[in-house]
């Protein structure tokens, strides 16, 4: 989850509400995201960018060893709530070097949180040191196709800014960035990881009566894309 964003607390207790049953999150991103991750039972998992704690309750649940993360201490604080003492939630930036020592971690699970980060190198060769030999990076990111009207250009790395609707009265401002296919994956090579699937969701079943129009959408113009990646050696 990117940085001041979500540090308001009232804000990020509105996106944690929005977020636990809608279309886009609930019923496209974190069916799609689990399915890929396969069974996560005695894996130590680092679920980077946990937001209000959605997917680290799942992995916990699901018998997974889990430390969650993210920049936001409103998230953090959601987070520690909703998973008491079950989990390790951890206060850290993505841009930054991780507090964790190299080969902590079986799978680092990534949801909708690197599309806010400009340079991806930092992050991907942090994941890289803290997974152990043949450990998996799983995580999904707006889909480029998401954004192709907005930029000038493609090939690009590119700030979009857009208004958000849904998290109160008043509409959000986000800024993230554009990213096409090609640099994802150089970036991923660069940082050592070799590819295992790139994956486009379709919206699980109970997206149509949820949101038809928006499920119709999605089946018709992706919106997140997942990345399957294992450490290299």
């Amino acid at each position: 989850m990117t940085g001041g964003l979500y540090d308001d607390p009232e804000l990020a207790a509105r996106y944690a509400d929005a977020t636990a049953n809608n279309v886009c999150n609930a019923a496209y991103e974190r069916p799609a995201m689990r399915a890929v991750a396969g069974g996560v039972a005695e894996l130590d998992v680092l679920d980077a960018g946990c937001a209000a704690g959605e997917h680290a309750a799942w992995l916990t649940a699901s018998g997974a060893r889990t430390v969650a993360l993210d920049v936001s201490p409103a998230m953090v604080a959601l987070t520690r709530a909703r998973l008491g003492s079950a989990a390790r939630v951890v206060e850290a930036d993505l841009a930054q070097s991780l507090p964790f020592a190299a080969g902590s971690f079986d799978l680092v699970f990534s949801s909708l949180t690197l599309h806010y980060l400009e340079d991806w190198l930092p992050p991907l060769r942090e994941f890289a040191r803290v997974l152990r030999p043949g450990g998996r990076l799983v995580f999904s990111t707006h889909h480029p196709f998401m954004t192709i009207d907005e930029v000038p250009a493609y090939h690009r790395v590119t700030l979009v800014e857009q208004t958000w609707t849904g998290f109160g009265p008043e509409p959000v401002r986000v800024r993230f960035y554009h990213r096409p296919f090609a640099r994802m994956l150089a970036d991923l090579d660069t940082a050592r990881f070799r590819l295992r699937g790139l994956h486009e969701p379709v919206p699980a079943p109970e997206a149509e009566a949820r949101d038809p129009a928006l499920a119709a959408r999605l089946r018709e113009r992706p919106w997140f894309v997942i990345l399957d990646a294992v450490r290299g050696d």
